[in-house]
């Protein structure tokens, strides 16, 4: 069936205009809609074919294979802050820990970005921002270089200097987003990755200065995104997206076009992460569902939520969670389901370096530990006197740092007994 588009029959109606054949303008508009419904119609049947389609090999999920699996203690999960990292004066945007685990990189809305030693809660360098308004920052795998970008629209990228701490030289300011950057990461020494408020995701070259690849499948806002672990076999061309159209994509950086989708949610999707295989991935929405996807069957094996008495108590019941999961076809992306409406939205998320703890930030309840396997909270990061706006683990895995919208970051590790 092919459809004109809009466009196109609108020209047709000015030159009839000009040609004094004006046709009923209130005729075209409802033509035009029967199409559009109709082309929706369509396109929700197609989802449902694909869902059934996948169902047929879907035949498992982590859950019952977990079964068998004994479940956490609750008071198992003993950590306990280290250090609480204190020298911003405004929320904490971002933060990012290097590679080798001693410094975290910390982005505020007072200005600036801090670089932080982790063995001794202090200030290692101070990079004052081309605009106070960031949204994420990044490092580099070398730790020479990091980048800030948020509501300016740009991306720019720092030199960080150990003889001078506080004057840190600009390398490059990556313009060509015509919206907020929502996110930026380190593809590797000499490439950033950024996702926008312009629909888009964009490769750039550091020394070159320029933009390699524009990704364009989103239909909405992309919110945040993720690269697979380094030490992983997809490291080293793959990265994930989300946005606020409910989609997660899949991208190869070598391609302009997605390889590999997943619909997740009716409301925005604020969180992704790999998991520690790259094999794996998580989503988090406003819905408060936790997704997670793999990569290999193609399909969603686990989700995690609280159920409304857990999330409406003022201390959550970590034993009140759902845990119920059926492969049965996923929902249309048109219907939308009034049960998750009043849930707490959920804003990021990352593993412990087994895998079997997923630190989860939630708008108005904090940072909740799932257990993975067994689709149960097994305890919780309280500590910070606002919201905590991101959690991030370790590389070697020794410790959680969360960041809050108090203006201080603290640092989790397993407490002695």
């Amino acid at each position: 069936m092919s459809i004109q588009s809009p466009t196109s029959e609108f020209s047709q109606v000015m030159e009839q205009q000009q040609a004094g054949g004006m046709p009923d303008i209130t005729i075209l508009e409802n033509d035009i809609q029967q199409k559009i419904e109709l082309a929706r119609q369509e396109t929700k049947y197609l989802y449902s074919q694909i869902d059934k389609v996948k169902s047929k090999a879907h035949d498992a999920n982590l859950l019952d294979m977990a079964k068998s699996v004994p479940s956490l203690k609750k008071n198992s999960i003993n950590l306990s802050t280290t250090l609480t990292l204190k020298g911003h004066n405004n929320k904490i945007s971002d933060f990012r820990w290097t590679r080798d685990s001693k410094s975290i990189l910390s982005a505020s809305q007072d200005g600036f970005m801090l670089i932080w030693d982790t063995t001794t809660g202090l200030k290692q360098n101070a990079i004052p921002l081309d605009s106070q308004w960031v949204l994420s920052c990044a490092i580099s795998p070398s730790g020479k270089l990091v980048a800030s970008a948020g509501l300016n629209n740009n991306c720019t990228i720092y030199r960080v200097s150990k003889e001078n701490r506080v004057q840190q030289s600009v390398v490059s300011i990556f313009k060509g987003h015509t919206c907020y950057i929502s996110d930026v990461d380190f593809f590797d020494n000499s490439r950033v990755i950024t996702t926008s408020g312009d629909m888009t995701c964009a490769l750039w070259d550091i020394p070159k200065a320029k933009r390699v690849t524009e990704y364009a499948n989103h239909l909405g806002d992309v919110l945040a995104m993720s690269l697979p672990p380094h030490n992983t076999e997809n490291s080293s061309n793959l990265f994930a997206s989300c946005g606020s159209d409910g989609y997660a994509y899949i991208w190869d950086i070598r391609s302009p076009a997605a390889v590999q989708n997943f619909f997740v949610s009716d409301s925005d999707v604020n969180a992704i992460k790999y998991f520690n295989d790259g094999n794996s991935i998580v989503t988090g929405s406003d819905d408060g569902i936790i997704h997670m996807f793999d990569l290999r069957a193609d399909c969603e094996i686990a989700n995690y939520m609280l159920n409304k008495e857990g999330r409406q108590e003022k201390e959550p019941t970590y034993s009140s969670v759902s845990t119920s999961y059926s492969p049965k076809p996923m929902k249309s992306p048109h219907s939308l389901s009034s049960m998750y409406l009043d849930s707490p939205g959920l804003l990021s998320l990352d593993f412990s370096k087994s895998g079997r703890l997923m630190y989860a930030c939630y708008t108005d309840i904090g940072c909740l530990i799932w257990d993975t396997l067994k689709a149960e909270v097994v305890g919780r990061l309280d500590g910070h006197s606002n919201r905590v706006s991101g959690v991030h683990s370790s590389p070697d895995g020794l410790a959680v740092c969360t960041g809050s919208w108090d203006a201080t970051m603290k640092i989790w590790t397993p407490s002695t007994m």
